[in-house]
């Protein structure tokens, strides 16, 4: 810690510690806020996860009953 010239050097002090301590409040304060962001981030990237899984299982069914109907009817006739 610097010395300060007596007189003006408890409000000096008092200012770096007021200076110190919003910056650690402001510091906190980011800090919950980017949890949650993750957080948020977390639970949208898992649901567009599952929404993926369904889709492709859903283009995939759609492939094999387009084969069965191609099949049955006669698709692979020569």
């Amino acid at each position: 810690m610097p010395h300060w010239p007596s007189g003006g050097g408890n409000r000096v002090q008092n200012d770096w510690m007021d200076e110190i301590e919003k910056r650690l409040i402001d510091l906190e304060t980011h800090n919950a806020v980017n949890c949650v962001h993750r957080a948020n981030v977390a639970d949208r990237l898992l649901a567009i996860e599952d929404m993926l899984k369904w889709l492709v299982r859903l283009i995939i069914g759609a492939l094999i009953v387009g084969g069965i109907t191609y099949v049955m009817q006669g698709g692979f006739r020569v």
